[in-house]
């Protein structure tokens, strides 16, 4: 058995629980899958894994599984991404697929804040390519055991390596990683985008995004019963206590997001709720590495509200609501210089003072997940790295950035040119930053 990190930072224990909720059918854009000719994107159910702070019981199981079920879906999930074949990946997905764990408990009961009038804060995360609910438990742990509720989507719009939808029930599907042969658009009616793919992900992640939130405001508020993906029903005593106030604060919340995760939460930002939800309170952002090339140009910026006017209010001007906003980049996206360049103008729309856009010396885009730090190729670098982004993290989320950044080294950005002497003969040039491993660059 192999367990990853338990949390650094936190005091309180862990505990895990996947969970999931049907929905009335939505089918989103006009694709088909090439294999079966069926919508590629039909939202009829959505899923999500919950780290929460626990009071476990003597009975609770620690260990969630890592490695999403069933594990031989997992390995054709992988190899569709990676282009290696499924016989060369089996001996390592086996490994973990059998054996890696998460040191959480898994559906134990939900810890009491302890105070009738205080309230879990909620953060919602959104994964990036190749990515899961449960493979950025690090993150998402450290932050749970720090007091908070952390939401993780399984997105099931093909960006997944697998997963299975309504899993051991007569409708059961599985769901693996699109590539662009898999996805057929109508040629009477060709995509305006240049990722049409990506576009239409995006469109479904936003509505799997209002739809989680609902359901998950209406699990605790003791108004829904949310079905299980690994084990028995959740603790329903513990989330929504009778004749109590909810226990989760559900109307302040904390969006996330990795790369297209992170495109996912600009996306959100930057529209209108689906028709028929109304839209989710905001009031931080965080995201890591967010990858803008699926998004429109010019933009994204916030969406500008107007104030309510009356007959005797009419010249009252309109108030743009911004959220606050944090952006982690690795290394290689910040000398990304075209993509760094309008990242730098999106955020500067939300936090124009500046310092709100940070980059971390030798840091690489996996980083922000789960892979580097598994067991068995975890690294030093990798685990400084790691505890670097949980610092920034928590900081960020306490409200206590500017103190965590004193505390932590800081430089300006410089690149220095160098040849590469591993791996490449041809003495080729690569730029990278100055600074030692996990300095953050401040801009």
């Amino acid at each position: 058995m192999f367990y990853l990190r338990p949390p650094l930072y936190g005091r309180f224990p862990i505990g895990a629980v996947t969970l999931s909720a049907p929905q009335a059918p939505v089918t989103i854009g006009n694709a088909t899958l090439e294999a079966t000719g069926k919508p590629a994107w039909l939202l009829d159910d959505v899923a999500f894994t919950v780290f929460y702070p626990c009071a476990p019981a003597p009975s609770s199981r620690r260990g969630l599984d890592w490695l999403l079920r069933p594990v031989s879906a997992s390995l054709r999930g992988f190899s569709l991404f990676s282009n290696f074949p499924a016989w060369l990946l089996w001996p390592v997905i086996r490994l973990f697929g059998s054996l890696l764990k998460i040191p959480a408990y898994v559906n134990a009961p939900l810890l009491h804040p302890g105070d009738s009038r205080k309230q879990w804060p909620l953060v919602v995360f959104s994964h990036g390519l190749c990515g899961a609910s449960t493979y950025y438990s690090q993150i998402c742990s450290e932050i749970a055991s720090s007091g908070r509720i952390v939401i993780a989507i399984q997105h099931r719009d093909g960006t997944s390596p697998a997963c299975t939808v309504r899993p051991g029930r007569s409708d059961e599907r599985t769901i693996f990683y699109y590539r662009t042969a898999d996805v057929v658009f109508p040629q009477e009616e060709p995509s305006p985008h240049t990722l049409p793919i990506r576009a239409d992900q995006l469109v479904f992640r936003r509505n799997e995004v209002y739809r989680i939130y609902h359901a998950f405001c209406a699990f605790v508020r003791g108004n829904a019963v949310l079905d299980t993906i690994d084990g028995a029903s959740p603790d329903i005593a513990s989330w929504a206590p009778p004749s109590s106030p909810p226990l989760v604060n559900t109307d302040n919340i904390t969006l996330m997001g990795h790369s297209f995760g992170g495109c996912t939460v600009l996306s959100i930002l930057s529209n209108p709720p689906p028709k028929g939800f109304s839209p989710i309170p905001i009031k931080k952002v965080l995201l890591y590495d967010p990858w803008l090339d699926p998004l429109p140009t010019p933009g994204p910026s916030p969406i500008s509200s107007m104030s309510e006017a009356t007959a005797t209010d009419v010249e009252k001007p309109p108030v743009e609501q911004r959220e606050e906003m944090l952006v982690i980049n690795s290394q290689i996206f910040s000398l990304w210089t075209e993509h760094f360049t309008r990242l730098s103008s999106v955020v500067d729309a939300w936090e124009p003072q500046g310092r709100r856009l940070l980059t971390l010396v030798g840091c690489k885009h996996a980083q922000f997940s789960d892979f580097p730090v598994l067991p068995v190729v975890r690294t030093k670098a990798a685990v400084t790295i790691a505890n670097r982004i949980a610092e920034l993290t928590l900081g960020y989320l306490d409200g206590e950035l500017e103190a965590t950044l004193d505390k932590v080294p800081t430089r300006a950005m410089q690149v220095e040119t160098v040849k590469v002497m591993r791996k490449r003969r041809d003495g080729r040039l690569t730029r990278r930053l100055v600074g030692d491993l996990g300095d953050v660059v401040v801009h």
